[in-house]
């Protein structure tokens, strides 16, 4: 009898500890398991972080508008702009891109003064404008208004409303969306202006951005803008690469390849963009020199090779 409750025990005990091995066994599976997850979770973070700080740091060198760190921040950036195009002499265009926010009313309410669509302009706009028989534009009216800003579930959202300085007083509201959306190695950037303003009607830009990081110095963007307006309820496209290279602290270079089309009275292109900027910080933080020889193929011309150059020298006041 002693000896069949001592084999019942044994076997008892036996099949405890077996079980407790696997259960250990099975822990310590999972526990490697997670922690090759947590180490493939802090790789995927470091390596978007590092792809977004560098798309950052490159959008603001080049002091692109349009895709630049949204922030509350005065800045003021003063432009002459000398272009020269086949067979002209050259023009130059001096020009005022300023945001100041006066003092603070609250943490996300801002009184802000701009020059007027300010937000508009992208590395590619000056080049793109450039047509022939047609005037660079000018926006130098002063916008007053009121800036709300606030973040939701990693959205940035803000509306500005105020009145453009203009004769009879021109009245604006525009409301944004900015979201950014880390990948493994590419960076989503979305961002949508939606515009009202007395005198035009509604507007709508979005950009839909894709960044990604091709060696420490090199990043590629994949270009997607859609403008909308409801004069003629047209939408402009501009779809393309663009390659940003980091020569240095100092110095920089992109390439752009852009197509611009529209879908009205049906969808064709209109034009196709071809541009190097080369910039150069000259002094200090805040003096920088632009090279930009860019070619147009615009539908206007019969697809007709239209190159231009920009010398451009930009001076940056405040936030940089």
């Amino acid at each position: 009898m002693f000896f069949k409750s001592f084999l019942i025990m044994s076997l008892f005990n036996i099949c405890f500890l077996s079980f407790e091995t696997r259960a250990q066994e099975s822990k310590r599976q999972n526990q490697k398991t997670r922690t090759k997850r947590n180490l493939v979770d802090q790789y995927h973070r470091k390596l978007s972080k590092r792809v977004l700080q560098f798309s950052n740091s490159i959008d603001g060198f080049f002091a692109d508008s349009q895709h630049s760190e949204l922030v509350n921040e005065s800045k003021l950036i003063l432009q002459l702009d000398t272009f020269v195009r086949e067979a002209r002499g050259p023009v130059v265009v001096p020009e005022i891109n300023y945001r100041l926010i006066l003092p603070r009313t609250q943490k996300r309410l801002r009184l802000f003064i701009e020059n007027e669509n300010q937000d508009e302009r992208s590395e590619t706009s000056k080049a793109r404008d450039a047509q022939p028989n047609q005037k660079r534009p000018n926006d130098n009216n002063s916008a007053l208004g009121v800036r709300y800003l606030v973040e939701r579930s990693g959205i940035n959202f803000y509306q500005d409303t105020g009145v453009i300085a203009s004769v009879p007083p021109d009245v604006f509201l525009r409301i944004g969306a900015k979201k950014t959306i880390e990948f493994t190695e590419w960076i989503l950037k979305i961002h949508e202006r939606l515009r009202w303003q007395n005198s035009r009607g509604f507007t709508n830009d979005i950009d839909v951005d894709f960044d990604k990081s091709l060696t420490r110095n090199h990043i590629l963007r994949m270009v997607n803008n859609f403008f909308w307006n409801d004069q003629d309820y047209s939408i402009r496209f501009e779809n393309g690469p663009s390659l940003f290279h980091q020569i240095g602290k100092h110095t920089a270079l992109s390439y752009h390849a852009h197509v611009i089309s529209v879908n009205i009275p049906d969808f064709l292109v209109t034009n196709y963009v071809l541009q190097v900027t080369y910039r150069k910080r000259v002094y200090s933080k805040w003096l920088f020199m632009d090279l930009t020889p860019f070619i147009n193929f615009p539908r206007t011309e019969n697809f007709a090779r239209t190159p231009g150059f920009i010398l451009g020298f930009d001076a940056v006041f405040g936030h940089i």
